[in-house]
């Protein structure tokens, strides 16, 4: 007895690396822009199913009837047992269309190709392994903490001078104490000197003093006090980070990437709408000419002749906000592609330690020399640069940059050379000298 058939189709794959992006403009068939795919193979039945339970074939199409993927599923398709493939969503709400037999069911299920943004912010989820609630989550409580820390900086500097400034207040206290106590010594034991003038004056800058000191004190007192509060903050903003747990992938980049992706759905919005009018446009000067090529009383091609005038005018109008629009989508598409590199080769930073903050493994050695940016292999990447413990910040430097080196120093267990401050550290392996 020979086995049922089950009708299969494929399409072509994409390859281009599991983390890649694909944007690309089609100038002459229209603007496109979408990820390169990988689609998933069709799943097979599953071992100890119940015999006799059939298997339906799930036909993806887009609304222009173009042949996505297909899959495999138990029993007649729902929402909840069919998955749509990657980089397309299921048209909501969910419909299927049955196109086969009883015998060899098979339904068609309408899906929409996902917008960049969306594909921006799955790249995003898949490299940080969370999701885009708890990346943000655990971005926004590493920039707290980060804030925290610079405030407890800014704090600790603050209370530093108010305490270089008591100490100030305190000596001029003590030289205008000691200058009264002199005059008045020199009156007891000689009591027709004329000192009364200096004994008043040095007596009028000891209450000077002391009421600087006063002052200066509250100044001291409140510095301590904020001091104590930023540290306390910071702890705060620290355990909320780190109780989070795991690695934070940098998300300035992919920011920035999802925004440059939200002006891209925009322009291929308008590029698709300019596409359609100057189609529109071109059908109306077909067919006006086909009304000047027909008319033989000259009042009547006269008129004509000016329809076509209108007609071609309003053709070279749409033409040309198309082509604006082109233009702009790979203006865009530039700016995406370069920050994407940038978001690709992005570090993740550690979360600090529940116990201490890290350290810098050993001491700077002054160095003076001039570097350049190199990624051996990679001629477009920007290099990522670190703080002086170790953490990236954020920032990058574009390839092939010269910069002045100042200083040198192993930073857990790599060479690094400063070209800044103290958050301006690179790794040897990235500079040439």
């Amino acid at each position: 007895m020979k086995k049922e058939k089950l009708n299969k189709f494929s399409i072509r794959k994409l390859s281009v690396g599991a983390a890649s992006v694909l944007v690309g403009v089609a100038l002459a068939g229209g603007a496109t822009t979408a990820f390169a795919e990988v689609h998933n193979e069709p799943s097979s039945a599953q071992p100890g199913a119940a015999q006799g339970e059939k298997l339906s074939v799930v036909v993806f199409k887009t609304a222009d009837n173009k042949l996505v993927n297909y899959d495999v599923v138990k029993g007649e398709p729902t929402e909840a047992t069919v998955k749509a493939p990657d980089g397309y969503n299921l048209v909501k709400p969910f419909t299927k269309h049955s196109v086969g037999t009883d015998d060899k069911p098979e339904y068609e299920v309408t899906v929409v190709e996902k917008s960049l943004v969306e594909k921006v912010k799955e790249e995003r989820i898949n490299r940080a392994g969370l999701s885009y609630a708890d990346i943000t989550k655990k971005h926004d409580a590493k920039v707290k903490y980060d804030a925290a820390s610079a405030a407890v900086k800014t704090a600790k500097d603050t209370l530093d001078k108010a305490n270089e400034a008591m100490a100030t207040a305190n000596t001029a206290v003590e030289i205008a104490k000691a200058k009264l106590a002199l005059y008045k010594e020199l009156l007891a034991k000689n009591p027709k000197a004329d000192v009364k003038g200096d004994v008043e004056k040095a007596q009028a800058e000891y209450v000077g003093a002391v009421q600087k000191q006063l002052t200066q004190s509250f100044a001291t007192a409140t510095a301590k006090a904020e001091f104590v509060t930023a540290v306390r903050e910071e702890a705060e903003a620290k355990a909320a980070y780190e109780k989070l747990g795991g690695q934070l992938a940098d998300l300035s980049a992919y920011n920035t990437l999802e925004e440059i992706a939200r002006q891209m759905d925009d322009v291929k919005t308008d590029v698709a709408k300019a596409k359609k009018e100057v189609e529109d446009e071109r059908l109306a000067v077909v067919k006006a000419k086909a009304e000047v090529v027909g008319k033989t009383d000259p009042v009547e091609l006269i008129i004509a002749k000016f329809k076509l005038e209108d007609v071609t005018t309003l053709l070279n109008n749409a033409l040309a906000k198309y082509n604006s629009y082109v233009a702009r989508l790979n203006t865009l598409k530039t700016y995406f592609d370069e920050v994407h590199k940038t978001a690709l080769v992005s570090t993740k930073t550690v979360t600090p330690s529940s116990t201490e903050t890290p350290v810098a493994e050993a001491a700077e050695v002054a160095f003076s020399g001039v570097a350049k940016t190199f990624v051996k292999g990679h001629p477009n990447y920007a290099v990522a640069m670190m703080d002086a413990n170790g953490v990236y910040t954020g920032k990058f430097l574009k390839q092939g940059s010269r910069f002045k080196v100042f200083g040198k120093k192993t930073i857990k267990g790599r060479v690094c050379y400063r070209l800044g401050t103290q958050s301006q550290w690179v790794p040897a392996e990235f500079l040439v000298f």
